[in-house]
């Protein structure tokens, strides 16, 4: 029950990869400029093509020409995808500007088409083309307003395209950001009320009224993801200019921020992403990180020397453990719950009386994701590389050489044997900062990624803070949704069973029946650990990673009023209570039918969801902190959809 470290934070904006049409990703609030400018770039794609269908659907014969007109701008739309993968915003704006003019020329054509506007039935049609132009208007607009928006940072984030930055140095990078990035924040206000009409517009084309499949081109699963795509990003940019409003306030701008930075080891998953193996403060001042003191969770359970007895959770599933230990106490699914006890024990054990300015939490994914981009990371500790390891099945060397410093058998007592962190943190920032420029981007990608996948987690006890931090979706909170809105969150906590998530995967396959309003789920889990069982006999002096048997409870977080059917897979009858506004299920495997080593398992669970369902069914998947990428397959109505990875929050909008 300890060891390692890696970081995950916040996001504000979309991501750089294209909308797949394949996967409709969800509430995705946490992303950068340059990721925000690629998603709503390929909405602009899909968006443009769907005003080439409506005309193909219905005046195809008399609009061949307008046909054409359309398939040149649908080549052009290629150049413009081009152009953001290679990261250039000379070639993209270029290419808006000629996409610009080719809409242009088909809104004039298809305006010879008016007389469609007063027929029966077609009216209808005629008018979703004439939205569909003007939202591609806008869409391109906006795009312009986010080229300009970026070019300020062409040189900090490594893009190609003019630069007025001339930032250089460590030092000179820090202030420029500093200084600079709240000049975002106009240019997002233009960009949110663009995006608040173009939804609008969007939301009055009805995908009932078309085909699922035109001339091969998917027209109404491509409406409703464009829908879902502006919605998302609409919400994303509003929710998050609040956040962006703060950022000199967070790198400490006006006067030096604290910080109390938590290392959950998501080798050894808890229900707030992993298990809390140590901890380090931090002082930020005008974009400078200063280390302060930093220890392990085991010496600050000492000086808390807690005996509060052990809750349910902990006495029915935990080994030979009588007391609430810090350690354990992040049982909730809820950062924001976990980090304030976190917070109060420090305060308590240090003596501390003033608040930290904010609690983050990180685990090992974006420490490895970094060092990954970084080729190499050279610490006072050593040096750690992402390559594969063959010691671990092939995990990143920089797992096994961190849970080897920090877990290795010892013949003496060592108390500072995770004091390792802040050289290494403090490395890690260094070179991060005086990366050469095409490092930039990646690192800036890869950094907002792991926001969004919840490898980083931002609790702030100041209540206003909290609440910017909830919009943009960092803090690590339990959604509460609208009652037509379905819910799922899968919770599971490893209890003493060595690090074996480096091992385990796990795969979901989803299915769901809705009759008279009502959503009928079963959701099967399997998981599945490949590699071979760790010797884990401490006197021969292994490092032991995989346990022989996997000890796991888990959790169904679904909307109050759903009532379970079955549960199979649980060596204990299903535990069931309210909690978090959401209705719980609980189960447990690991005492009579563990998940061994080299084998697989499976738990599933049957129930009718409490949300009301209409017309069209929207399902948030909530996804827990610190989880690998998970298989997921989900069928509605009979109809399979589009197998996905679950590594983000995820809204599906599906019309019935």
């Amino acid at each position: 029950m300890d060891q390692i470290i890696n970081p995950s934070n916040t996001p504000i904006i979309p991501s750089n990869e294209p909308i797949d049409t394949t996967n409709s990703s969800p509430i995705k609030k946490n992303r950068p400029i340059l990721k925000f400018a690629v998603s709503f770039f390929s909405v602009i794609l899909i968006l443009i093509t769907i005003v080439g269908t409506l005309g193909f659907f219905f005046i195809y014969i008399p609009g061949k020409q307008l046909m054409a007109q359309v398939m040149s701008a649908k080549a052009e739309t290629q150049n413009l995808k081009q152009a953001i993968s290679d990261k250039d915003l000379v070639k993209a704006k270029d290419s808006i500007k000629r996409l610009r003019q080719q809409t242009n020329t088909i809104e004039a054509s298809y305006k010879k088409f008016a007389f469609a506007g007063a027929l029966p039935v077609v009216k209808e049609y005629y008018k979703d083309g004439t939205r569909t132009i003007a939202i591609a208007k806008d869409a391109l607009d906006t795009g312009d307003i986010l080229i300009t928006s970026i070019e300020p940072y062409t040189d900090f984030l490594g893009l190609k395209g003019s630069s007025v930055s001339s930032a250089k140095t460590t030092e000179d990078r820090i202030t420029f950001l500093t200084n600079s990035i709240e000049g975002l924040v106009p240019h997002m206000d233009e960009v949110e009320k663009k995006m608040a009409n173009i939804e609008t517009s969007l939301n009055q084309i009805d995908p009932n009224r078309y085909p699922e499949e035109f001339k091969g081109f998917k027209l109404k699963s491509n409406i409703l993801l464009a829908q879902e795509t502006v919605a998302d990003t609409h919400q994303l940019v509003k929710n998050g200019q609040p956040l962006l409003s703060k950022i000199s306030w967070l790198l400490g701008k006006d006067k030096p921020r604290q910080y109390l930075m938590v290392f959950q080891n998501d080798n050894e998953l808890r229900p707030s992403g992993g298990f809390w193996t140590a901890y380090s403060t931090l002082t930020v001042k005008d974009g400078k990180v200063t280390p302060g003191v930093a220890s392990n969770i085991y010496d600050l359970d000492d000086k808390v020397n807690s005996k509060v007895p052990a809750p349910r959770i902990i006495k029915s599933y935990h080994i030979n453990v009588p007391y609430l230990n810090l350690r354990d106490a992040n049982l909730s699914p809820d950062f924001p719950t976990d980090a304030q006890i976190f917070a109060d024990q420090y305060a308590k054990a240090m003596g501390r009386k003033e608040p930290f300015d904010a609690i983050i939490a990180i685990d090992t994914d974006l420490l490895v994701d970094m060092v990954r981009v970084l080729g190499k990371l050279d610490t006072r500790v050593g040096t750690f590389t992402a390559n594969p390891d063959k010691r671990c099945d092939g995990c990143p060397s920089i797992i096994y050489d961190l849970e080897w410093i920090s877990g290795r058998p010892r013949n003496y007592i060592e108390k500072n044997r995770k004091d390792f962190l802040n050289p290494l943190m403090s490395s890690l920032l260094a070179n991060i900062m005086g990366s050469e420029k095409s490092k930039m981007a990646p690192i800036v990608e890869t950094f907002f990624k792991d926001v969004n996948q919840k490898h980083i987690l931002v609790y702030f006890p100041d209540q206003e803070m909290q609440k910017i931090g909830n919009l943009a979706n960092i803090t690590g909170q339990i959604t509460q949704t609208d009652k037509n809105v379905d819910y799922v969150h899968l919770n599971d906590a490893n209890f003493a069973a060595a690090k074996s998530n480096i091992f385990i995967t796990q795969k979901i396959k989803h299915d769901i029946t809705i009759k008279n309003g009502v959503a009928q789920h079963k959701i099967t889990v399997t998981y599945n650990n490949p590699a071979p069982a760790s010797n884990c006999n401490l006197e021969k002096g292994d490092l032991c990673l995989n346990a022989a048997k996997y000890r796991d409870m888990f959790r169904f977080y679904v909307p109050t009023g759903s009532k379970l059917i079955k549960m199979t897979g649980s060596e204990v009858e299903p535990v069931q209570y309210e909690e978090l506004g959401k209705q719980v299920f609980e189960g447990f495997y690991g005492n009579r039918y563990p998940l061994y080593a080299q084998s697989s398992l499976k738990t599933t669970v049957e129930y009718t969801s409490g949300a009301n369902i209409g017309s069209t069914y929207t399902l948030l998947l909530q996804k827990q902190p610190g989880t690998k990428p998970v298989d997921y397959e989900l069928t509605v109505n009979g109809e399979k959809q589009t197998p996905f990875q679950w590594v983000a929050d995820k809204t599906i909008k599906l019309s019935l």
